[in-house]
């Protein structure tokens, strides 16, 4: 990109952020800013899915109706993993963090200044929200931190160059409450993170205002207890619910728990760890999913299981995969192995 681009780029990021910035502050807060800058990737052409070819199928457990999972059939979701823009820069133009594409630097050329994000602050920390090309759900955006650090948590103290678990909790239920009608999740590595090499979050607004994913109904039932346990989710889940300070608190102190019992395999350990917020009880729901960095997929499903299928919505995208849901050959029980293929024991 030429320097008059660069500071054509930097203009235009600057008058969108203000004009962001003050939808925020006036029209509906975080989540009508993050629709405002939807909107603008559309228009600009960056947002590239092809929403109609999408299809849902809802399955009940054939002997419990109250069990249900979901199948969506997205065959763009596997153009996600073949990235999106040039892989060459300009000439003069340098690379950072060898072409990362959370990377504002480098976005700036590899998307030929049609990718604009939106700079968010949580606490002391900045972070950019980026619109994903080939969503999987509504107003689907990467938050990702505006340093470049890894996805996986601090296992070692290691000041600087990770976050702790309490920092990811913190910022993912704080940008819940900014988000009350939308799903967050941090995906660790090997657990669907799609840029295990920089850190950060997903969240997509609820496909309906009232719509709650089967891990939600599972967990409201009182079937999946603080203690992980559960014969009702085809997972292993640990749930939260409450004050978002002290969901953090509990929760932390679980998962510190958790890491020193897995002590002997600690750098292989890894997690989904999900979260939304109720406004009008002011309460924060959250999720954390034990994984195994190397049991990231199934042998009945091509991509890997991240947070969205831990939901209970299993996004299948290859060819056959759509043909097996369309002659009935994909059941409530295919969808229950593939989760239980991923099963942190």
């Amino acid at each position: 990109m030429s320097e008059f681009n660069r500071e054509k780029y930097s203009e235009i990021w600057t008058d969108l952020n203000r004009r962001l910035k003050h939808i925020e502050r006036t029209d509906g807060g975080l989540a009508a800013a993050l629709e405002a800058l939807s909107d603008q990737q559309r228009d600009q052409g960056f947002i590239q899915d092809n929403v109609h070819l999408v299809r849902r199928y809802h399955f009940d457990h054939p002997e419990d109706p109250t069990r249900s999972l979901v199948a969506q059939y997205n065959p763009v979701r596997a153009l996600r993993f073949e990235g999106a823009g040039n892989s060459t820069p300009p000439a003069g133009t340098g690379v950072k963090h060898d072409g990362c594409f959370l990377c504002r630097d480098n976005i700036q050329w590899q998307h030929g200044g049609a990718e604009m994000g939106y700079e968010i602050d949580v606490d002391s920390t900045r972070y950019i929200a980026w619109m994903n090309p080939y969503p999987l759900m509504p107003v689907h955006c990467v938050i990702a931190s505006n340093d470049h650090i890894p996805q996986a948590w601090c296992t070692n103290g290691a000041a600087g160059s990770c976050l702790s678990v309490e920092k990811i909790l913190e910022d993912l239920i704080t940008l819940s409450q900014r988000l009350p009608r939308y799903v967050g999740f941090y995906n660790g590595t090997g657990a669907g993170a799609s840029i295990p090499g920089h850190f950060h979050f997903q969240f997509f607004k609820r496909p309906a205002s009232d719509a709650s994913f089967p891990l939600e109904v599972a967990a409201r039932k009182s079937r999946i207890t603080s203690h992980g346990t559960n014969d009702y989710y085809p997972i292993a889940v640990v749930y939260w619910r409450g004050d978002p300070q002290e969901v953090v608190e509990s929760a932390s102190g679980w998962i510190r728990d958790w890491l020193v019992r897995n002590g002997h395999q600690v750098s292989s350990i890894s997690a989904n760890i999900l979260s939304t917020f109720d406004d009008a009880q002011k309460k924060v729901e959250l999720f954390f999913v034990p994984r195994h960095h190397l049991r990231s997929q199934s042998p009945e499903l091509s991509g890997m299981i991240g947070g969205i299928e831990v939901l209970g919505e299993v996004i299948f995208s290859s060819d056959e995969e759509g043909q097996r849901l369309e002659v009935g050959k994909i059941d409530y029980h295919t969808l229950e192995r593939i989760l239980e293929a991923v099963r942190f024991d």
